[in-house]
């Protein structure tokens, strides 16, 4: 029942942007690649025309409706095609199409900011959602057959990774936050913080992004931990009650997008000047490593959840709700 679910999902996404690609293509309004200010190496479409790109999408979407069709209607459809499909549409929509704005303005967001949301941001998000459906489609067309063990143990690799990449960049900006000109100049940071008073960041709403990169660390030890999947018995109210999948994947698999996304332009980035921003964009690097390493922990979780269920083949507590 969940697999054509989630087909009708990727059916219905295909076919309204596939329709939006059309509408592109023909020159109606409202395409979003190409801003102008996506710069520095921001995105991989900076300058791109509706004539150029949108004919791809508009044929892409098209491919992937018949997909997702054959898959719902025709039972000789071979799952292998459409796991080889989600394989490719998945990780484009996911990591090709969003730029580097889409963790800037989930960033900003936690300082309350949101005054550079706008129609090409959204449309990430809407790509991001597409990206969701087919790599979903493409797994549970051919499911990846390890035992629970290895997950566990790819789990707890993974996740003590994820947990420590982040802990470098939060260190420097809660510096820069400070006014410490941690790695760079006085006047980077005055420039900065200038920044933060202009979009009405101050006081606390300054280390959002420390703060961020410190609790992210704390939650994603959950993802290998019993209580990432179990709520702790002192908890009131949820004490011994299962953790919602959903409550743990979905945004753990957002900010795996956003960091892996915004690492590759990193990479981009340094390896094209030659690593000359290397103070100020250095612990960017560890971006890359850090989205790679959440994904691989949340699929782990996934599995473990799938395969053990919340508790680990064990019965759930019984003071589920009650003090403890």
């Amino acid at each position: 029942m969940r697999q054509r679910l989630v087909l009708y999902g990727t059916l219905l996404w295909s076919a309204v942007y596939g329709a939006l690609g059309v509408h592109w293509w023909s020159g109606g309004g409202g395409f979003p690649f190409g801003d102008p200010r996506a710069e520095t190496g921001m995105s991989l479409f900076t300058g791109v025309t509706a004539q150029a790109m949108a004919p791809f999408l508009a044929v892409g979407c098209a491919a992937g409706a018949l997909v997702a069709a054959g898959a719902l209607w025709w039972r000789p459809m071979p799952a292998r095609l459409v796991a080889g499909f989600g394989w490719v549409a998945g990780p484009t929509l996911l990591f090709v199409l969003p730029d580097v704005r889409l963790l800037q303005n989930l960033a900003y967001a936690l300082g309350g900011h949101f005054g550079l949301v706008d129609w090409p941001v959204l449309n990430q998000l809407v790509c991001v959602a597409g990206g969701a459906l087919w790599a979903g489609a493409a797994l549970r067309a051919a499911p990846v057959r390890t035992p629970s063990a290895d997950w566990r143990r790819i789990g707890r690799w993974a996740t003590a990774v994820a947990g420590v990449a982040p802990l470098p960049y939060g260190i420097q900006r809660a510096a820069w936050s400070a006014g410490i000109p941690l790695g760079v100049d006085e006047a980077y940071v005055a420039a900065l913080l200038a920044d933060f008073d202009a979009k009405g960041m101050t006081g606390v709403t300054a280390y959002m992004l420390p703060l961020a990169c410190l609790g992210g660390s704390l939650l994603t030890l959950g993802l290998a931990q019993r209580w990432g999947r179990v709520f702790p018995g002192r908890l009131p109210l949820l004490g011994g009650r299962a953790v919602p999948e959903a409550l743990a994947v979905v945004p753990a698999s957002l900010v795996t997008v956003a960091v892996t996304v915004a690492g590759l332009a990193s990479w981009r980035s340094s390896l094209g000047t030659g690593m000359a921003h290397f103070a100020t964009g250095g612990v960017g690097l560890l971006w890359l490593p850090w989205g790679l390493a959440l994904g691989l922990a949340t699929l782990a979780y996934h599995h473990v959840r799938r395969l053990e269920g919340p508790a680990g083949g064990r019965a759930l507590p019984t003071y589920a709700g009650r003090w403890r």
